[in-house]
Parts: structure tokens; C-alpha cells; sequence
């Protein structure tokens, strides 16, 4: 496989909480997280809310910087790239899409502005003439109509200007898209059409994606390889189909086992262990403690050890 876009290794991220009158405490929300993120191809970030998913796409976007670990792109740590040239390129080809996409534009503004604005800042266009054109194609890759043009964020459905945030991320040059729970604020008649548009940007431009979710049905249909955390470290790993069809980690099993979906192809697991539903609580403490040990169980196929682990 050709050189990863972005390599995350074993960052660790602390923040102090508290202060004042209160204690001053420190919280490990990264505990020793590594993966690497190719073009062409999605990792899916699977886990329930305050595992430090968002915090990973925070870190690679530069919002944060990592407490201990490095984060690579293209080979060279991310904390060299300074220079507003250099930070402007950066984030130009380091895009992040977030989940809800009225809070992401402006109502104030059409989508000409909001599509005319990334292309003048990142210089994709050497002239003013050259716009429209560039629109027109913007419009066309996310399969929106012209006339959108013309409309306002209000007047799109959440689908819509869920499209407008990718066709955003476009107009820039985006190699990279880290998509936040792009989906959970959307209908369910219309996830099914952006998480399709995401895989035509896959395949036909060649972007990458870390997809950022808490659902396994919709990682399960977007993601050549999945990476399963909690409370900061990444209990499970490697590709999606053998982590869903032989989960191994307890953590892993609990979230498959609320997976409302029978066509999925670990109905039989769920049907065998009814159990993890009921020991939740017991499985959380157990999955929360950091283990530094992983042992492989397939080809491309990871987990981190546990206690009592067999």
C-alpha cells in the first residue's frame, strides 16, 4: 500500500479541567492512539459519544496539539507546518466536515458565497471569470442542481447542505475529509445518498476519509477498515468485515449487540451472546482500563488485550 496521507502515532492528548475555586484535575482523553489514513480509502472511527473520536480529528486539523505522540502528513510532523502558506496548504488538502450542516453555513449567505469564499481564499482559481465554471462543476460532482446556486441554507433539506459542506471541502483541494457524524442529523431516507456520494469521492477522486461515527451499520457499508475505541484507546482494529463477522474484543461485541439491523452479518452473534446488553456496566470498566498489549487475529485484524482475556 502507498504511503498513508496522515500517520497517527501513539498520540496521547491531555486537557486540565477545573480550576478556580476548584481543583485543578488532568484528563487523558488519548491514550496511546495510533492509525494511518490512506487516499482512496475510509477508516471508520467507531465508538459512543466522549471516547475521543472528535478529539482525534481536532488534533489532526491542528485545533489542539497532541500532548505526547506525532501526527504525520505526507511523512513530516504537523507541528513543523507553522508558516501561513504552509497552514493554508495544510488545511486546504486537510478538510473536516461536522455533523450538523445548517450549523456549518452561514443562513445569511447563498452557496455561491459559501462555494465562491474557499475557492478566492485557497487560490483554486487564477481568475475571476474562471468561478461559475467552477461552481457548475462543484455542483455537478455532489449531484446538486444548478439553481442551488441561488438559494439560501434554509431552503435546503439537511441532505442537501450536507452536499454543499462536501462540495465545500472540494473546492479547496481536499485530499483528506475527516466527516464527523456527517450523517447522524439527516433523515434515514436520505443518509443512504451522502454516505453514496462520500464513496463516489472515494473512488473517482481518490480522497480519503475518517469516517467519525457512533454507528457500526453505516461504518459496516462505508469503511474498508474500522478502528473500535473507548475512553481514548483503541481496543479493536484492522478490517471491517473480520472485525464484524469475528469481533473479539468485549467492547467491540457490546456495540454490535445494538446494532438494530438483522441484514447485518452478525445477527448470529448477537442471537449467541444475548448477554452483553445486561453485563454493559462491567464490560465499560473493563474495556476503560489502558492495556498497552494487542495481539493479532487475522490477516489485518488487531485487539487489545483485556483483563481476564483468554
Amino acid at each position: 500500500m502507498s504511503q498513508p496521507i496522515i500517520q497517527v502515532n501513539n498520540v496521547v492528548k491531555t486537557f486540565n479541567v477545573g480550576g478556580g475555586f476548584a481543583k485543578t484535575e488532568t484528563f487523558r482523553a488519548l491514550q496511546g492512539v495510533s492509525f494511518n489514513l490512506h487516499a482512496g480509502k475510509t477508516l471508520a472511527l467507531v465508538g459512543e459519544s466522549g471516547c475521543g473520536k472528535s478529539t482525534c480529528a481536532r488534533l489532526i486539523t491542528k485545533v489542539y496539539p497532541a500532548t505526547e505522540g506525532e501526527i504525520l502528513y505526507r511523512g513530516r510532523n504537523i507541528n513543523e507546518i507553522t508558516k501561513r502558506k504552509e497552514l493554508l496548504d495544510y488545511r486546504s488538502k486537510v478538510q473536516m466536515v461536522f455533523q450538523d450542516p445548517f450549523g456549518s453555513l452561514n443562513p445569511t449567505h447563498t452557496i455561491a458565497h459559501h462555494l465562491t469564499r474557499p475557492l478566492k481564499i485557497h487560490n483554486q482559481v487564477s481568475d475571476a471569470s474562471q468561478i461559475p465554471a467552477k461552481l457548475d462543476e462543484l455542483l455537478d460532482l455532489v449531484e446538486l442542481a444548478p439553481d442551488t446556486l441561488g438559494k439560501f441554507p434554509h431552503q435546503l433539506s439537511g441532505g442537501q447542505r450536507q452536499r454543499v459542506n462536501l462540495a465545500r471541502a472540494l473546492a479547496v483541494g481536499a485530499e483528506m475529509i475527516l466527516a464527523d457524524e456527517p450523517t447522524s442529523m439527516l433523515d434515514v431516507s436520505i443518509r443512504l445518498g451522502v454516505l453514496n456520494l462520500m464513496q463516489k469521492m472515494k473512488t473517482e477522486l481518490g480522497i480519503g476519509f475518517l469516517y467519525i461515527t457512533h454507528d457500526l451499520a453505516t461504518a459496516h457499508y462505508i469503511a474498508e477498515e474500522t478502528a473500535v475505541m473507548y475512553k481514548g484507546q483503541i481496543v479493536e482494529w484492522g478490517d471491517t468485515q473480520s472485525i464484524l463477522r469475528n469481533a473479539q474484543h468485549p467492547y467491540t461485541k457490546l456495540l454490535i449487540s445494538a446494532v438494530p439491523d438483522p441484514d447485518l452479518p452478525f445477527g448470529n452473534l448477537v442471537q449467541s451472546e444475548p448477554d452483553y446488553s445486561v453485563n454493559a456496566d462491567k464490560i465499560r470498566k473493563t474495556s476503560g482500563i489502558l492495556q498497552p498489549e494487542s495481539r493479532q487475529v487475522g490477516p489485518n485484524h488487531f485487539v487489545r488485550l483485556w483483563d481476564n482475556a483468554a
